[in-house]
């Protein structure tokens, strides 16, 4: 597949827009360090992409669902895949430069437009989905993006204290536990969730927090990468494996997800009150990707 660079004297990042506008890589020039959890491009690309564990990797966008869900009945009128319509499909080029492109998916229900813009240490990546139908469509986004860590690197949730868990493992032993402190010794596992455990923990876990200042970080001193999104985008998902996912001796990574619902599934989201998309209309949102020391 073709990849697309922007590069500035601080960063470089790698895009696929054969892919679902895949980003491959985001390096840190001055340290060196690359955020992108890496691995080998997947040989299915559009309606047969699919998720496994060998394509966990890269950073993706999930819509109108993360998990697979029968929407046959609701406004979209099919079952919609697993990581959602955009995954592995091509996207079309609407502007490139050295430092920004912008891409969109156009399906005849919806468009779904990011750009992404280099400004100095920080990635702006600027988000547009609009309703091509004359129905509400409702609809779940997150931003799929899985980092390289490791066990030497924290996670900084600002002003969180307890986080929902939706899915939690330990080896084979699968626990349900619907909250857990963050920071702060939690009773059920043996480490705190902000600091990132070896890949010898075999542990794996789902969980959503609403982060009131819309900023989280990962890292440690020297190398921060930091998130911040519009208020508009209420919750952030949070999915870490440390050697636990798909199973044993699985991935050593994690994700920050910024997301407009606690949601897994498209069925969730609405649930939970996500607003729909009214007939035509075009909803704007942002998420700020910054290299700090």
């Amino acid at each position: 597949m073709s990849t697309v660079l922007l590069e500035n004297d601080r960063m470089r990042v790698g895009v696929e827009p054969g892919y679902g506008a895949r980003v491959t890589s985001l390096l840190d020039r001055q340290s060196g360090r690359e955020w992108i959890a890496q691995g080998q491009p997947s040989p299915k690309t559009g309606e047969d992409a699919e998720y496994a564990g060998d394509e966990a990797v890269g950073w993706d966008e999930c819509f109108p669902t993360v998990a697979p869900w029968d929407a046959s009945h609701a406004a979209w009128g099919r079952k919609l895949r697993d990581h959602g319509d955009l995954w592995g499909r091509p996207f079309a080029v609407e502007e490139q430069t050295p430092t920004a492109l912008r891409l969109n998916y156009t399906d005849p229900q919806f468009r779904f437009t990011r750009e992404l813009r280099l400004d100095g240490a920080s990635l702006i990546a600027r988000y547009r989905v609009e309703n091509r139908t004359d129905t509400s469509l409702p609809y779940l986004w997150a931003l799929h993006g899985l980092l390289a860590v490791t066990d030497a690197d924290s996670i900084e949730l600002p002003e969180v204290e307890t986080i929902s868990a939706t899915y939690l493992s330990i080896g084979d032993t699968f626990l349900s536990v619907p909250r857990l402190a963050w920071s702060k010794p939690n009773g059920v596992l043996p480490f705190t969730l902000d600091k990132v455990q070896p890949a010898a923990s075999v542990f794996a876990g789902k969980f959503y927090a609403a982060v009131p200042g819309r900023t989280a970080r990962v890292g440690r001193p020297g190398q921060w990468l930091e998130l911040a999104w519009d208020q508009s985008i209420e919750q952030l998902g949070i999915w870490l494996t440390y050697g636990g996912w798909p199973g044993p001796g699985g991935h050593h990574e994690i994700a920050l997800e910024p997301t407009n619902a606690a949601a897994d599934t498209l069925g969730e989201a609405i649930d939970a009150g996500a607003p729909p998309l009214a007939p035509g209309e075009r909803r704007d949102w942002r998420v700020t990707l910054s290299l700090t020391s």
